[in-house]
Protein backbone atom coordinates (compact mmCIF):
# COMPACT_ATOMS: atom_id res chain seq x y z
CA UNK A 1 0.00 0.00 0.00
CA UNK A 2 1.53 3.52 -1.22
CA UNK A 3 1.80 6.21 1.66
CA UNK A 4 -1.05 8.85 1.65
CA UNK A 5 2.53 11.19 1.76
CA UNK A 6 3.35 12.95 -1.45
CA UNK A 7 7.71 12.33 -1.75
CA UNK A 8 8.48 15.66 -1.79
CA UNK A 9 7.43 19.38 -2.48
CA UNK A 10 9.38 19.12 -6.21
CA UNK A 11 7.07 15.95 -7.11
CA UNK A 12 3.93 17.97 -5.97
CA UNK A 13 4.95 21.08 -8.31
CA UNK A 14 5.70 18.83 -11.44
CA UNK A 15 2.40 16.76 -10.98
CA UNK A 16 0.18 20.09 -10.47
CA UNK A 17 2.17 21.35 -14.00
CA UNK A 18 1.61 18.01 -15.63
CA UNK A 19 -2.17 17.79 -14.42
CA UNK A 20 -2.88 21.34 -15.02
CA UNK A 21 -1.37 21.47 -18.95
CA UNK A 22 -3.69 17.60 -19.42
CA UNK A 23 -6.57 19.41 -18.60
CA UNK A 24 -5.86 22.63 -20.56
CA UNK A 25 -5.67 20.05 -23.60
CA UNK A 26 -8.88 18.55 -22.75
CA UNK A 27 -7.02 15.01 -22.28
CA UNK A 28 -8.36 12.66 -19.41
CA UNK A 29 -5.40 10.38 -17.64
CA UNK A 30 -6.83 7.56 -19.33
CA UNK A 31 -5.74 9.54 -22.97
CA UNK A 32 -2.53 10.64 -21.45
CA UNK A 33 -1.80 7.16 -20.43
CA UNK A 34 -2.26 5.53 -23.42
CA UNK A 35 -0.54 8.45 -25.22
CA UNK A 36 2.86 7.99 -23.36
CA UNK A 37 2.89 4.14 -23.30
CA UNK A 38 2.23 4.21 -19.40
CA UNK A 39 -0.40 2.86 -17.10
CA UNK A 40 -3.05 4.99 -15.83
CA UNK A 41 -3.08 4.67 -12.16
CA UNK A 42 1.01 5.43 -12.12
CA UNK A 43 0.14 8.86 -13.67
CA UNK A 44 -2.68 9.58 -11.10
CA UNK A 45 0.27 9.10 -8.10
CA UNK A 46 2.41 11.57 -9.99
CA UNK A 47 0.03 14.01 -10.67
CA UNK A 48 -0.46 13.50 -6.77
CA UNK A 49 2.98 13.83 -6.41
CA UNK A 50 3.11 10.37 -5.09
CA UNK A 51 5.85 9.34 -7.85
CA UNK A 52 8.12 10.45 -10.03
CA UNK A 53 8.76 10.04 -13.86
CA UNK A 54 12.06 8.89 -15.56
CA UNK A 55 13.65 11.40 -16.96
CA UNK A 56 12.68 9.81 -20.66
CA UNK A 57 9.17 8.91 -19.69
CA UNK A 58 8.66 13.00 -18.67
CA UNK A 59 10.38 13.70 -22.13
CA UNK A 60 7.36 11.68 -23.27
CA UNK A 61 4.64 13.34 -20.96
CA UNK A 62 5.83 16.70 -22.50
CA UNK A 63 5.80 16.16 -26.02
CA UNK A 64 2.31 14.73 -25.35
CA UNK A 65 1.68 18.37 -23.65
CA UNK A 66 3.07 20.50 -26.32
CA UNK A 67 6.12 21.49 -24.02
CA UNK A 68 9.71 21.21 -22.94
CA UNK A 69 10.81 18.03 -20.31
CA UNK A 70 12.73 21.80 -18.58
CA UNK A 71 9.23 23.27 -18.39
CA UNK A 72 7.42 20.76 -16.18
CA UNK A 73 10.22 19.43 -13.81
CA UNK A 74 12.65 22.81 -13.30
CA UNK A 75 12.13 24.74 -10.47
CA UNK A 76 11.34 28.44 -11.86
CA UNK A 77 13.69 31.73 -11.04
CA UNK A 78 12.09 34.12 -8.16
CA UNK A 79 13.81 36.97 -9.32
CA UNK A 80 13.85 37.09 -13.13
CA UNK A 81 14.57 39.87 -15.15
CA UNK A 82 13.11 39.71 -18.53
CA UNK A 83 12.95 41.91 -21.87
CA UNK A 84 12.73 41.38 -25.55
CA UNK A 85 16.34 41.31 -25.99
CA UNK A 86 17.38 39.97 -22.63
CA UNK A 87 16.53 37.47 -19.95
CA UNK A 88 18.65 37.83 -16.61
CA UNK A 89 18.19 34.98 -13.97
CA UNK A 90 20.32 36.11 -10.47
CA UNK A 91 21.39 33.78 -8.63
CA UNK A 92 18.99 32.17 -6.45
CA UNK A 93 20.03 29.54 -3.43
CA UNK A 94 20.09 25.96 -4.93
CA UNK A 95 20.64 23.40 -2.70
CA UNK A 96 20.87 19.50 -3.57
CA UNK A 97 17.85 18.71 -2.22
CA UNK A 98 16.66 17.14 0.68
CA UNK A 99 15.14 14.03 -1.04
CA UNK A 100 14.71 12.30 -4.05
CA UNK A 101 16.95 11.71 -6.85
CA UNK A 102 16.93 15.05 -8.93
CA UNK A 103 16.35 18.96 -9.26
CA UNK A 104 16.20 20.78 -11.94
CA UNK A 105 16.46 24.71 -11.79
CA UNK A 106 15.47 26.93 -14.75
CA UNK A 107 18.47 29.15 -16.31
CA UNK A 108 18.08 32.31 -18.39
CA UNK A 109 16.24 31.09 -21.82
CA UNK A 110 15.41 32.77 -24.92
CA UNK A 111 12.19 31.51 -26.36
CA UNK A 112 12.17 29.66 -29.65
CA UNK A 113 15.90 29.70 -28.89
CA UNK A 114 18.55 28.66 -26.32
CA UNK A 115 16.98 27.13 -22.84
CA UNK A 116 19.73 26.38 -19.88
CA UNK A 117 19.08 24.67 -17.10
CA UNK A 118 20.92 23.33 -14.00
CA UNK A 119 20.61 19.85 -12.81
CA UNK A 120 21.70 17.98 -9.59
CA UNK A 121 21.25 14.29 -10.24
CA UNK A 122 22.00 10.99 -7.73
CA UNK A 123 20.07 8.41 -9.64
CA UNK A 124 22.66 4.90 -9.44
CA UNK A 125 21.43 3.21 -12.59
CA UNK A 126 20.19 3.72 -15.89
CA UNK A 127 16.89 3.72 -15.71
CA UNK A 128 15.37 4.99 -19.52
CA UNK A 129 16.90 6.70 -22.33
CA UNK A 130 16.28 9.90 -23.44
CA UNK A 131 15.58 11.03 -26.97
CA UNK A 132 14.73 14.62 -27.37
CA UNK A 133 13.94 17.08 -30.07
CA UNK A 134 16.69 19.99 -29.40
CA UNK A 135 20.24 19.82 -29.81
CA UNK A 136 21.95 19.19 -26.31
CA UNK A 137 24.99 20.41 -24.34
CA UNK A 138 25.75 18.99 -20.92
CA UNK A 139 28.75 20.40 -18.51
CA UNK A 140 29.73 18.81 -15.77
CA UNK A 141 30.12 21.19 -12.38
CA UNK A 142 30.85 19.08 -9.71
CA UNK A 143 30.92 14.98 -9.43
CA UNK A 144 31.07 12.49 -11.73
CA UNK A 145 28.37 11.96 -14.30
CA UNK A 146 28.46 8.29 -16.28
CA UNK A 147 26.44 8.34 -20.01
CA UNK A 148 25.10 5.56 -22.36
CA UNK A 149 24.30 5.93 -25.92
CA UNK A 150 21.63 2.79 -25.01
CA UNK A 151 21.16 -0.49 -23.80
CA UNK A 152 23.12 -1.78 -26.90
CA UNK A 153 26.13 0.74 -26.46
CA UNK A 154 29.01 -0.96 -25.14
CA UNK A 155 30.53 2.35 -24.19
CA UNK A 156 30.00 3.85 -20.83
CA UNK A 157 31.70 7.00 -20.65
CA UNK A 158 32.80 8.80 -17.34
CA UNK A 159 32.67 12.65 -17.14
CA UNK A 160 33.97 14.60 -14.22
CA UNK A 161 34.04 18.04 -13.39
CA UNK A 162 34.95 20.69 -15.95
CA UNK A 163 34.21 17.75 -18.97
CA UNK A 164 31.29 18.12 -21.65
CA UNK A 165 29.44 16.52 -23.92
CA UNK A 166 26.93 17.56 -27.00
CA UNK A 167 24.65 15.19 -28.26
CA UNK A 168 22.97 15.63 -31.82
CA UNK A 169 18.77 15.59 -31.52
CA UNK A 170 17.43 12.41 -31.89
CA UNK A 171 20.39 10.83 -30.54
CA UNK A 172 19.34 8.18 -27.57
CA UNK A 173 20.96 8.66 -24.50
CA UNK A 174 20.96 7.81 -20.56
CA UNK A 175 23.16 8.79 -17.57
CA UNK A 176 24.20 8.08 -13.90
CA UNK A 177 25.78 8.61 -10.82
CA UNK A 178 28.42 5.96 -9.80
CA UNK A 179 29.08 7.91 -6.64
CA UNK A 180 26.36 8.78 -3.73
CA UNK A 181 27.35 12.03 -3.74
CA UNK A 182 25.90 12.68 -7.11
CA UNK A 183 26.38 15.02 -9.82
CA UNK A 184 25.89 18.36 -11.25
CA UNK A 185 25.35 19.59 -14.65
CA UNK A 186 25.00 22.98 -16.83
CA UNK A 187 22.49 21.39 -19.37
CA UNK A 188 21.87 23.91 -22.68
CA UNK A 189 19.51 22.70 -25.62
CA UNK A 190 19.04 24.37 -28.77
CA UNK A 191 15.99 24.01 -31.67
CA UNK A 192 17.88 22.06 -35.11
CA UNK A 193 18.90 23.45 -37.98
CA UNK A 194 18.06 22.11 -41.40
CA UNK A 195 21.63 22.65 -42.51
CA UNK A 196 24.40 19.87 -40.48
CA UNK A 197 27.94 20.51 -41.39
Amino acid sequence: MSSTKPLDEEAVLVGGRIRSLRKAHGLTLVQLASATAMSQPFLSLVERGHARLSLASLARVARELGVRSDELLAQRPVNRITTAEVDLVPTDHRDRPAQGDRALWQLAQLPGGLVGVEMFGSEPEFTEFAVHTRDEFVYVLAGTLEVSGGPDDPHVRSLGRGDSIAFRAGAAHGWRAPEPTGYRLLIVTAPTTDARP
